[in-house]
């Protein structure tokens, strides 16, 4: 399905005063009231991410949505990635079912070019720059809050395509929950807390052996239908969290996450490895104290991950990859009577071990293994230091102005300055916002050091973003169309058949996106968007950016349960597209390596998936649950050669 046959202008949505909101992901910066599938209200008026610092939706000129609880239990989203589906502007690749790695980007970016957060703080790995999003689990997280707009800014490298955070919350009653579906796709969760500290623990196991259809991307390269098999996952995820006042004004907050992960990688339709294995462990800590003042607050973040991934092949052994992230965060917010500065200092250092007992050597079309390298080892390491100071303005009632600027130095990669400029102007129910900045992306250690897909040449990424915003903020409903624009130097980008990262020399990625949102029609909310990302080009070889689908669009219908109302459901229909014009431009990528042209991209780009929920009160405190995802039985290989699974169904039984 090509999004270009969508007629986007035939969809209608009243904006009349009404009722409650269902839940969805909502698009800030409209204070929108959001509600959990069984009735419960609460309204999110603040956001703390688009200007790293809480403050009212209506005021931040950065894109924001936010995806709440309410959303994350209505759809059963077991995973961050699970909960970004209805995120206007995401791209979002699956190399196959859970487990399975994730390509994400934001309006044209990169995975290592969006930064992910828990709590404010970096969770990337420290070898690739990006983090495992199919394996980060939501329980005890509270909302998902993505900005849609370059924020180096503020967050430094790593955030030129924006910022994905993910905010916990301490529990406050027990929770369980218990489901079975598709593939032997089994789910537990546990969570219990008294709302200054609590844990949860989450298991996931799942098959993954699922048949996929004959695929035929041209009369040269074609394979046929089968069983997609060694792609099981078995994943468990403990989370400890605290949110205490310690008296005189301070609070801590603190988390403390580990996931274990084993699965099995079958490798691409080109070349399958059915007895590949592959195992993560990946642990995370924070701890934040805070003293609020009448017109301040300060606050200390002291932060840390590692990670240890384990790859093993029969024929060369195991490669394992050890990663560790340490970082310090100072940070100041004053507020005065029209206007509010944020400044901070971030340190960080990140190091990674990349051991290699052998590897083998493929010949020039990655068909045949033609020999192994001798064993291997090699260590690395980067570290950061910046200062940042962002002022806000109020110049009168309808008139905001922010302003910004981040020094950074990135050994070994040098030193950037990335401003910045937005405002907000506001007249009735209409708002005008929009931003001008400077961003950066440094190579990641596995760029640079990783053997034999490493470009050690790599220089750092420098680009301008802007976008802008005409919304219209109702009661309940809302409506925006939003235009947004990227261009820079040496954008870090993979050869489709090498792998080996090279600097695409110009790139540019522009587009306009439209959101709308209904009022209530009896606990009933229509929603839709659609992305248009019309230019995303590497300027350099003409060749269209990779993963950057032309069109994307998303419609939802959700039904809330009011009361004594017990039947709560909804339906997402999510459509990424293409103009067909990518399989032409990818030979010229190949021939510049000198190799042959392979359709890394064409027909199964495009893809479309139907999602729906029906949920039922059984108790005051039970809700049974069906859930059934691609219900259409789309078959496509988003990324190619790695076809995607079908229908799935789904089994919930969960307490409130």
């Amino acid at each position: 399905m090509r999004v270009a046959t969508i007629a986007i202008g035939a969809v209608f949505i009243p904006l009349s005063a009404g009722a409650q909101n269902a839940p969805a992901p909502t698009p800030s910066p409209s204070a929108t009231a959001v509600g959990n599938a069984t009735g419960n209200l609460r309204v999110i008026g603040t956001v703390s991410t688009s200007d790293r610092r809480d403050e009212p939706t209506s005021q931040s000129s950065r894109p924001t949505y936010v995806v709440d609880r309410a959303y994350i239990d209505a759809f059963g989203a077991r995973t961050v990635y699970d909960a970004l589906q209805s995120v206007p502007g995401l791209e979002l690749y699956n190399y196959g079912g859970f487990g399975a790695q994730i390509n994400y980007g934001s309006r044209g970016a990169t995975s290592a070019q969006t930064l992910i957060l828990v709590d404010g703080q970096p969770v990337t790995s420290a070898d690739t720059g990006s983090a495992y999003l199919q394996q980060l689990s939501t329980i005890g997280v509270d909302r998902i809050e993505v900005v849609e707009s370059g924020s180096s800014t503020l967050y430094g490298t790593s955030a030129s395509g924006g910022v994905i955070n993910v905010i916990t919350s301490v529990p406050r009653k027990e929770y369980f929950e218990v489901s079975d579906g598709s593939f032997a796709d089994r789910d537990v969760r546990v969570a219990a807390g008294n709302g200054i500290i609590g844990a949860a623990y989450d298991r996931h196991v799942v098959d993954n052996n699922y048949g996929y259809p004959a695929l035929a991307y041209n009369a040269q390269t074609t394979f046929p239908a089968g069983t997609r098999e060694n792609a099981y996952a078995d994943q468990s995820s403990y989370r400890v969290l605290l949110d205490a006042p310690i008296g005189n004004g301070f609070t801590v907050r603190a988390h403390a996450d580990d996931t274990t992960l084993s699965e099995g990688v079958p490798g691409g339709l080109t070349f399958l490895t059915p007895a590949d294995t592959q195992g993560l462990g990946d642990e995370t800590a924070d701890v934040s104290i805070a003293h609020a003042s009448k017109n301040a607050t300060l606050s200390l973040d002291v932060s840390g991950a590692k990670q240890a991934l384990s790859f093993f092949d029969p024929s060369s052994l195991e490669d394992d990859t050890y990663t560790g992230r340490a970082q310090v965060s100072l940070k100041d917010t004053m507020t005065f009577a029209r206007a509010d500065l944020v400044t901070g200092i971030d340190l960080s250092r990140e190091s990674g071990v990349f051991s290699f007992p052998t590897s083998p050597i493929y010949n020039s079309s990655f068909t045949s293994i033609v020999g192994y390298a001798p064993p291997s080892a090699t260590g690395a390491a980067q570290s950061q230091a910046a200062a940042y100071a962002q002022f806000g303005y109020d110049v009168d009632r309808p008139l905001r102005v922010v302003a910004g600027l981040r020094a950074e130095h990135d050994a070994p990669a040098g030193s950037v300055l990335a401003p910045s400029v937005g405002g907000v102007l506001k007249s009735g129910a209409i708002r005008l916002s929009g931003n001008l900045g400077e961003s950066f992306s440094v190579p990641t250690l596995e760029d640079l050091y990783y053997p034999g897909f490493s470009n050690p040449n790599l220089l750092p990424e420098k680009a301008a973003t802007s976008d802008a915003t005409l919304a219209y903020d109702g009661r309940d409903e809302s409506l925006s169309v939003g235009y947004f624009s990227r261009s820079g130097s040496n954008f870090i980008v993979d050869n489709p058949i090498t792998f080996v990262p090279f600097n695409a020399s110009i790139a540019t990625t522009s587009g306009l996106q439209f959101t709308a949102r209904s009022r209530s029609y009896g606990g009933v909310v229509f929603d839709a968007s659609f992305t248009d990302a019309y230019t995303a080009i590497d300027r350099s070889t003409g060749a269209r950016l990779p993963e950057v689908p032309t069109g994307s669009a998303i419609f939802g219908i959700t039904k809330i349960a009011h009361g004594a109302e017990r039947i709560a459901y909804g339906l997402r229909w999510r459509i990424v597209g293409d103009d067909g014009d990518d399989a032409g431009s990818v030979p010229s990528l190949e021939q510049e390596n000198g190799l042959a042209a392979v359709p890394t991209e064409n027909n199964y780009n495009a893809n479309d998936s139907i999602d729906a929920f029906l949920r039922y009160k059984l108790a005051p405190s039970a809700i049974f649950s069906l859930r059934g995802f691609n219900l259409a039985d789309e078959h496509n290989a988003p990324i190619f050669g790695y076809p995607a699974p079908g229908r799935r169904l789904y089994v919930e039984l969960a307490t409130q």
